[in-house]
């Protein structure tokens, strides 16, 4: 399931820019919120068509705890801001330079310290990077303690709680945004992604409730799309989401961002629904208008490997890709195609799990899961990292790997609350259902 937070950043902004406007002009939050819904598609499309820095949007990848050094002068590492170029300075990375320099002659701004975060976040979630997080966080570092800090920290904040499993913290962040603000769209989105992520599916439907009012009819659409899609609705969210899309395309004001999200959702409902060929149309119609999505690359990606087309992933994810997320499909597919780089891709993906185990950062565990258990042929390492992953989110890939390892490891019964799960969830899917029905004869026999 795509996660709902495909908009976040994109809401955030929007809604920062006009909540200061109002104040300036001291407008009332009604108005604030009038001019938000009116004008945030036009925002999102100019910041994606003339700032590259803003134009990513956050997702729904959802990140471990941030490794803090101990220091301002211990080195990690450079981070590569374009692949292929491990080392060189975008501009984005100039620009969050400068701001960051500005923030230090000015540190009670919290207009820029909000920006500078904001870059961060977006950064974090266009490459698969949980590192930027720490610096998003440290950007906010003055109001981080506060209990009630202003409107848009309070959202940073809670977006990077989220986005670092923190998820307790999170929601009681977005509980008291959407009690100060009860019209902010940003907050009721963002808490249906945390809900929706910690199988509250009642929660989440609540939440894309309050969405759907406030923000423009394909943002409504997407979410409510995302929680019938995991109840056992999907031929209706699939129908939904191409009749929004329809009309979304026909007006022509939605901006990249939203229409990638809800492509990208409707792509993996398509799969649920064996409709292999609407799939694969929709998940290029994606890519073609976000060519470097990397949760879009990846569910691709996903698709291929299940169609048994490695190369496909091969040529999909490039040999320079730097993201766990993508490294992953990119050495399921070299060990399955017997490619010359097999070996190396997955020796690099291992060095990279071990590393972020060593800074405490457990960000990946479902990769980590599905690399113990495809790559290294640990099928009892492989079950224990999914059921640690478990126990923090609850998606149908999170799922799929506890079943797929269960199988592997012949512990039929480590799945008994995913299977519970799934019977109650009505989740579909022909490989979670192929899995269950593998399993539950094995848990009777027992």
């Amino acid at each position: 399931m795509i996660s709902l937070c495909t908009l976040q950043m994109s809401l955030l902004r929007c809604s920062h820019i006009v909540r200061i406007a109002a104040r300036r002009k001291k407008l009332s939050v009604s108005y604030c919120n009038r001019a938000m819904k009116i004008s945030c598609n036009l925002l999102l499309r100019r910041l994606l068509a003339t700032a590259p820095l803003f134009a990513s949007l956050l997702a729904l990848t959802v990140y471990a705890a941030p490794f803090v050094p101990p220091s301002d002068l211990t080195p990690l590492e450079r981070l590569a801001t374009k692949p292929g170029k491990p080392g060189e300075e975008s501009a984005a990375d100039r620009s969050a330079r400068a701001m960051r320099a500005a923030l230090k002659l000015d540190p009670k701004n919290a207009d820029l310290a909000a920006r500078i975060a904001q870059v961060y976040v977006s950064r974090a979630r266009t490459e698969s990077e949980p590192r930027y997080l720490g610096q998003a966080q440290s950007a906010l570092a003055a109001w981080w303690p506060q209990e009630a800090p202003p409107m848009p920290i309070l959202l940073l904040r809670a977006t990077i709680r989220q986005s670092t499993h923190d998820f307790a913290n999170a929601r009681r962040d977005l509980e008291q945004a959407v009690k100060r603000e009860p019209g902010n769209a940003q907050a009721w989105l963002t808490m249906a992604t945390v809900l929706q992520v910690t199988g509250d599916l009642k929660g989440a439907t609540e939440s894309c409730r309050r969405v759907v009012p406030i923000t423009p009819a394909l943002i409504g659409a997407t979410c409510m799309a995302s929680i019938d899609g995991a109840e056992g609705r999907a031929a209706q969210a699939f129908d939904a989401l191409n009749a929004a899309l329809l009309t979304s395309a026909a007006r022509g004001r939605d901006s990249v961002g939203v229409r990638t999200w809800a492509l990208t959702l409707q792509a993996e409902i398509a799969e649920r629904l064996n409709r292999p060929i609407d799939a694969e149309r929709l998940y290029k119609e994606s890519l073609v208008l976000d060519p470097a999505d990397a949760y879009a690359m990846a569910a691709y990606a996903d698709f291929l490997l299940d169609a048994g087309r490695p190369n496909d992933v091969l040529a999909l994810i490039s040999a320079t890709a730097r993201a766990e997320v993508l490294l992953l499909r990119r050495a399921l597919a070299a060990k399955l195609a017997g490619s010359n780089d097999a070996a190396a891709v997955a020796k690099d993906l291992g060095e990279r799990f071990a590393a972020s185990k060593a800074r405490g950062d457990r960000v990946h565990l479902r990769e980590e899961a599905r690399y113990a258990l495809a790559i290294k042929s640990d099928p009892g390492g492989a079950l224990a990292l999914a059921r640690d992953n478990w126990q923090v989110q609850k998606e149908p890939l999170d799922a799929r790997i506890v079943l797929e390892a269960a199988v592997a490891a012949g512990q039929p019964k480590a799945a008994t609350d995913v299977l519970s799960w799934l019977d109650v969830t009505r989740l579909q899917g022909e490989k979670l259902a192929q899995l269950a029905a593998q399993l539950k004869p094995q848990l009777k026999a027992q």
